[in-house]
């Protein structure tokens, strides 16, 4: 029981730190995420040896391969990703699995929020058309987004839907809706 609590205080830091930074600069700092990778590599390592380690490594590799095709298409961020990957180095592999996916749901109720505050639904749909497009035309995965252009009406702090999803995850965990 005080594990988990040391965990979730751990997790709230991270996604506090992460959002502080990603709403301040627009990404997730390094040492935020990595330093958080190595307290939950450290954390289950001192808690469960060479299991608790293991445990920790599953929770970076896991998102990592789950988020990279969505890296290279430029559609979240390397913090983003990392970020994933730091709760999972917490929270192990199964529950960073559960974190994306809320993190997507959450991103979706957000990303649609902002399109109808925005009033930019049809301008995002018609970017997602062309983007498929190019992508079948050209018979390549292409970039989505450009980053760097803050303006284009298109974006929003994935942290958001990152500590949104997470809190989701930990929520759905306590009420044993996955055994994990």
């Amino acid at each position: 029981m005080i594990a988990i609590a040391i965990k979730l205080i751990i997790i709230s830091m991270l996604l506090l730190f992460a959002l502080v930074s990603d709403l301040r600069t627009y990404s997730i700092k390094n040492y935020i995420t990595y330093g958080f990778m190595l307290i939950g590599l450290t954390l289950n390592f001192a808690m469960e040896g060479l299991r608790g380690l293991a445990f920790s490594l599953q929770g970076i590799i896991i998102p990592a391969l789950f988020l990279f095709i969505l890296y290279i298409m430029r559609i979240i961020g390397a913090g983003d990703v990392k970020l994933l990957c730091a709760v999972g180095a917490v929270m192990g592999g199964v529950f960073s699995l559960y974190a994306a996916i809320c993190s997507f749901i959450c991103g979706g109720f957000i990303a649609s929020s902002l399109m109808l505050a925005r009033n930019n639904a049809s301008e995002r749909f018609n970017h997602f058309i062309l983007y498929l497009t190019s992508c079948f035309l050209t018979m390549k995965i292409l970039q989505y987004t450009d980053f760097g252009d803050r303006k284009d009406g298109g974006k929003f702090h994935f942290s958001l839907a990152i500590a949104s999803g997470t809190i989701a995850a930990v929520i759905i965990k306590s009420f044993g809706m996955w055994g994990a």
